[in-house]
């Protein structure tokens, strides 16, 4: 007996999903070879094209939330951060307006906001405990990344960010095994090398200040950690997936 998608956890079932997807587009890869999952150089940066559509993100989207946005300047208006280098250019009237800090004109009733204050605290937790499982990894400092592990460390550069927070570092050492500290060395080391490409300052559902990519952005504006997680698994499953595959 199969198990239903009600029986499935949401990210097994995401996965399952877009694998399926995967399937139609095999032919335009060829044979499962090796080669459909060569990486970059290490020592070179690849962001991509304004033009380079981003499939996978896409597939994410549609399957996590039901609106997505057209163009990128109508969501910076909307959802991007507003911030100054100093408080001589704070533009905003409301002389109690701090920048990065959503403003909400509507009264919060007691309940909403000890709801707030109770998942705040649950995702301190998560993340104090996600982070001590992600510094007790282990991996050699001088032991290059595998292939896998590059491809989701090269996606999350070139298609996402190329500055995560720190709790998205935390979750992408945890699902690719690689220490924390050197997956926050590899994000250092490449933007040292190549920092082209347009990045957009935005405040995640969690509070957090990030930087995406204008495409990223596009694709979906409701990034959390819980969001940003189901993609870096999925990516990850299916590149397994994939050279499972291959191996067969």
């Amino acid at each position: 007996m199969t198990s239903t998608p009600s029986q499935l956890g949401p990210l097994h079932f995401l996965a399952s999903v877009i694998s399926d997807i995967d399937n139609d587009n095999d032919k335009s890869l060829g044979k499962h070879s090796p080669s459909a999952y060569e990486f970059p150089n290490l020592g070179s940066s690849s962001p991509i094209s304004d033009s380079l559509p981003t499939p996978f993100l896409q597939d994410m989207v549609n399957l996590h939330t039901p609106y997505r946005s057209t163009k990128a300047h109508q969501i910076v208006e909307q959802r991007v951060l507003r911030h100054s280098t100093s408080s001589k250019h704070i533009s905003s009237p409301d002389t109690n307006f701090v920048p990065f800090i959503r403003h909400n004109s509507a009264k919060r009733t007691r309940k909403a906001v000890e709801s707030n204050l109770s998942s705040r605290i649950q995702m301190k937790k998560r993340r104090k405990d996600l982070m001590d499982k992600a510094t007790k990894i282990k991996s050699l400092d001088n032991s290059p990344v595998n292939e896998r592990q590059l491809l989701v460390l090269r996606m999350v550069y070139d298609e996402i960010t190329m500055y995560p927070c720190e709790s998205w570092m935390v979750l992408i050492a945890i699902i690719i095994n690689r220490a924390y500290k050197q997956v926050k060395n590899w994000f250092s080391n490449e933007r040292q090398k190549d920092r082209s490409g347009e990045s957009v300052p935005l405040e995640t559902e969690d509070g957090d200040k990030v930087r995406l990519r204008a495409s990223a952005l596009e694709t979906c504006q409701e990034w959390s950690d819980s969001f940003f997680e189901e993609v870096i698994m999925i990516y990850n499953y299916r590149i397994q997936r994939g050279s499972l595959r291959a191996i067969i």
